[in-house]
């Protein structure tokens, strides 16, 4: 009889985007190594990314406890729906322009002229900067309470073994510590992106940032074992506790081949062109401009290729982002050549990187990026593609040009212009990118299981 997890997360299904793929495919391939998860999740949480396709892929019979959820990130909603009955603006519309401002969601761009939406765009970013300021250690901290009640209910009721948590939200981490009291079970805590010195995070007040590696000490010394999506992240769990230094483990983000079943390739914008797909979200404009001036660049010095070259974006983009991406996308530019898409369901941005000829990864040069792999990096592996990677030298990079099929650029123009050039005149010839199975998720869920048989004692 397989023994029990319960799996305390708060992005999973029908949430969407690469960030729940990890504990979503921990959640289906355990049980191939001995273990049943129990899953406590938000019923409805203020997250605008939404992918109700990726229901159909939970196993029958799967225990999933949906909570409740306060959260303030849902209040935009709630202004839009009163906000129409007094305008008769669609409630439709009016949600978007709030979630703008609040998620970097570009759905309402079309309609800015409308004085309602203007409104309420302004009141969502003053909200957003509220609550940030406010709310401590993330603005899902209100759902602490019912996955708390949920999680020793489900924990008592039919028992586990281990309690496994994934953050962000770091929220996460400290209810399945409160659980961890109240139920007396071990606890893994899976960190996917550093917490402390994130360098993509926004910055903290000194009382904030003393309260946080409070936090973190109080998860990593109560957790039995904490895992990390990014070697360089347990090198520096081991630095700032060596005290704890036997605890931390690292397990990588990954792909699964059962995925691509019955996918077809999408067919090519341009028949016999060149098409380079990046799919993921873009949240910071600086690597997306340099990557863009850097294809300007090379189609400056060889005309010949802008008939044959075609970049398309798929996933969220952000407000800044999009005005980036229209200064670029004019006649005189890169019009033609580049195309923006917006998110789609996972299966058809499957279809899309299955019918690329190259994908492309994208990484500012900031300080502290060099330890971020990226999940879309690891999901493109399935696909034994040639991978493009505009990023500064870390384990992301040095991945890629382990890769038969990787080319690596530093984030400058003329180093993309110079890796472009490079794909499109000397494109590798598709090779298995991972032929050990190292980065399999069926094989990264055994990994994880031999971590909760450690932790449970067998």
């Amino acid at each position: 009889m397989n023994r029990r997890v319960l799996v305390v997360t708060y992005f999973f299904p029908p949430v969407g985007g690469v960030g729940v793929q990890r504990t979503l495919k921990y959640v289906t391939y355990l049980p191939r190594w001995g273990w049943e998860p129990v899953v406590v999740a938000p019923r409805d949480p203020a997250f605008p990314v939404r992918d109700p396709s990726l229901l159909a892929t939970l196993a029958p019979g799967l225990e999933v406890h949906r909570t409740a959820s306060l959260e303030p990130g849902r209040l935009p909603s709630v202004a839009a729906r009163l906000l129409s009955r007094r305008t008769g603006t669609s409630a439709g519309s009016l949600r978007s322009a709030g979630s703008t401002a609040v998620t970097g969601d570009l759905t309402a761009s079309s309609a800015r002229g409308s004085v309602p939406l203007r409104v309420l765009r302004k009141l969502s970013v003053v909200w957003n900067r509220v609550w940030a300021v406010l709310l401590f250690p993330d603005g899902s901290v209100a759902w602490m309470p019912f996955a708390l009640r949920a999680g020793v209910r489900a924990g008592r009721g039919n028992g586990c073994d281990v309690i496994y948590s994934s953050a962000a939200p770091i929220s996460t981490h400290l209810a399945a510590g409160l659980i961890r009291r109240r139920i007396h079970k071990p606890w893994v805590a899976d960190f996917r992106d550093p917490w402390i010195g994130n360098a993509f995070a926004a910055p903290m007040s000194r009382p904030k940032r003393w309260l946080q590696r409070r936090m973190e000490r109080w998860i990593v010394t109560r957790a039995d074992r904490v895992i990390v999506a990014v070697d360089a992240m347990r090198v520096q769990f081991e630095e700032r506790y060596p005290e704890l230094a036997g605890k931390f483990v690292h397990i990588p983000n990954g792909y699964d081949r059962s995925d691509l079943i019955g996918v077809e390739p999408a067919p090519p914008p341009q028949p016999g062109g060149f098409h380079l797909l990046y799919a993921g979200s873009l949240y910071r404009p600086k690597e997306l401009e340099t990557f863009l001036l850097g294809v300007e660049r090379l189609l400056a010095r060889r005309p010949d290729l802008r008939a044959r070259l075609r970049v398309d974006f798929v996933g969220r983009v952000n407000d800044a982002n999009a005005r980036a991406a229209a200064e670029f996308d004019t006649p005189e530019r890169l019009g033609g050549v580049i195309g923006f898409e917006g998110f789609m369901p996972r299966s058809k941005a499957l279809a899309r990187m299955a019918g690329a000829d190259a994908l492309l990864q994208l990484m500012p040069d900031i300080a502290g990026a060099e330890i971020f792999v990226g999940g879309k990096l690891s999901e493109y592996l399935a696909f034994d593609r040639p991978i493009l990677a505009v990023m500064p030298r870390g384990e992301g990079r040095a991945l890629v040009e382990s890769l038969p099929t990787g080319i690596a650029a530093d984030v400058e123009p003329g180093s993309v212009a110079d890796a472009l050039e490079r794909l499109l005149d000397h494109t590798p010839a598709p090779a298995p990118a991972d032929p050990a199975g190292r980065f399999d998720r069926i094989n990264l869920a055994g990994e994880l299981a031999r971590e909760l048989d450690g932790v449970a004692g067998g």
